[in-house]
């Protein structure tokens, strides 16, 4: 992953459909009291009750992080020592944190219609299984009856949950039964918020003890800390925004796929597509930006779409006029 990848600039002028990013909440939402929290250092009491409440679990099993990829970072700190299983095409961060902590990463590639290989997963070796679902950046989930499996082997289990919305999908509720079960979850996508850095893992007492020992202090900033609280609390039209996206998303890829081009059947507000070779830089050229997804897939790019009004510039510009 370039360093341009990883710090991206210039992107705002764009319609954005490269990063996944999700429909914004509606600005009564972004109001904190600015004053009152940066002259304190942040608490997480309020912000983990009430995820607590969103997630049905109980608080000290709530870890508060910067985002799904620190909680990522972390858990391979804890827990992948041995080594990490990670089902491919997968998030590029987990390859630039394993690089960084010296992890090394035994790839499972996901099968012929691009749901993952369970019994791969099961034979690779690696102290961690990192799982994400639905995928990035293919788009597709794990069924409960795969993570039962691969839990019931015993190794610990990351599940990045950060695109669960999108399908309705939901393990928390597993978290009593599999202490190796471990979730990482995000307001960053769902509820359109990626600049807020805010995010948690969900995880048994003990282990989240033990992550809350390894964190910096001060982790997640105030503002984040009450913007959180705000949104967990007050953001009644969340779910109409999921679904508005993931309708968006179903009726652009329709749309190319009745134009001919091949995609993959999705579970989120995100796709694969065979665009051919160069689409993403003639697109760039109509200002939209999608995620090329070369060298390893050339000519997939991966197009998020966050809404109706991003699909039909999108649609426009590469369709143009195609029945």
């Amino acid at each position: 992953m370039s360093a341009g990848e990883r710090y991206p600039e210039g992107r705002g002028s764009f319609i954005r459909m490269d990063f996944n990013e999700g429909p914004a909440p509606g600005p009564d939402l972004l109001s904190v009291d600015l004053g009152d929290c940066l002259s304190r250092y942040p608490e997480y009491g309020a912000l983990k009750e009430c995820a607590a409440r969103a997630y049905g679990v109980e608080p000290e099993c709530l870890v508060p992080v910067n985002g799904a990829d620190e909680g990522i970072l972390l858990l391979q700190r804890i827990l992948a020592g041995g080594g990490m299983v990670l089902p491919v095409p997968a998030f590029s961060m987990y390859r630039v944190y394993a690089d960084q902590l010296g992890v090394p990463i035994t790839e499972v590639p996901m099968d012929a219609d691009w749901d993952l290989d369970v019994e791969g997963v099961l034979a690779a070796e690696g102290s961690m299984v990192a799982l994400t679902s639905p995928n990035n950046p293919t788009g597709r989930r794990i069924s409960e009856e795969a993570l039962l499996r691969i839990l019931a082997q015993g190794r610990p289990v990351l599940l990045d949950e950060t695109y669960g919305p999108y399908c309705g999908q939901d393990f928390a509720g597993l978290l009593g039964a599999w202490p190796n079960l471990v979730i990482v979850r995000t307001l960053s996508k769902a509820y359109g918020v990626p600049g807020l850095r805010c995010g948690f893992i969900l995880a048994s007492r003990e282990l989240a003890e033990r992550l809350d020992a390894v964190r910096s202090p001060f982790n997640v900033n105030a503002v984040a800390a009450a913007l959180g609280v705000r949104l967990l609390e007050r953001d009644t039209r969340f779910g109409d925004r999921v679904s508005a996206a993931v309708a968006a998303r179903r009726a652009l890829q329709d749309r190319l796929e009745g134009a001919g081009y091949r995609t993959i059947p999705s579970d989120a507000h995100f796709f694969l597509a065979e665009l051919g070779p160069g689409a993403a830089a003639r697109l760039r050229e109509a200002n939209i930006l999608v995620r090329d997804m070369g060298p390893s897939m050339a000519g997939w790019c991966r197009v998020s779409v966050a809404s109706t009004a991003d699909a039909a510039c999108f649609e426009t510009a590469f369709l143009g006029g195609r029945p």
